[in-house]
């Protein structure tokens, strides 16, 4: 997993990233808001998201090499602040690959794919 400082605040680094998957085709199949969620058990967590994305033509082709990927797709990008800062999680799609042993070259392109997205909205210091 890599974790990196976002050049945005919290809820401009979602909306670019939202706008980053969607235009690089992907497809957003869920948000959790684990803020939101925290907040009605009376607790409290502050702004975190987890945005889960994928194009699903390039996840079948790995789950047709070994059906267990499917309980780390779709891709994932998770988003939090802390004193003031918004950070961004991730994993490459060749992590998750090599975690199931899995090769194949879509995942190739899977990386680059999640790569231009990450470079776009990383702070610039990094």
């Amino acid at each position: 997993m890599l974790v990196s400082r976002c050049r945005y605040g919290f809820q401009e680094c979602e909306a670019q990233l939202r706008r980053l998957i969607e235009e690089a085709g992907m497809r957003i199949m869920a948000i959790i808001d684990h803020g939101k969620n925290a907040e009605e058990a009376g607790m409290k967590l502050g702004n975190v998201k987890v945005i889960l994305f994928g194009n699903p033509r390039a996840g079948t082709l790995l789950m047709q090499v070994k059906k267990d990927v499917a309980i780390d797709l779709p891709m994932r990008i998770a988003i939090w602040d802390d004193d003031g800062e918004t950070f961004i999680a991730y994993r490459l799609p060749s992590e998750i690959a090599a975690e199931h042993g899995i090769d194949h070259e879509v995942i190739k392109r899977m990386d680059e794919g999640v790569m231009e997205i990450i470079r776009k909205v990383l702070a610039s210091t990094q």
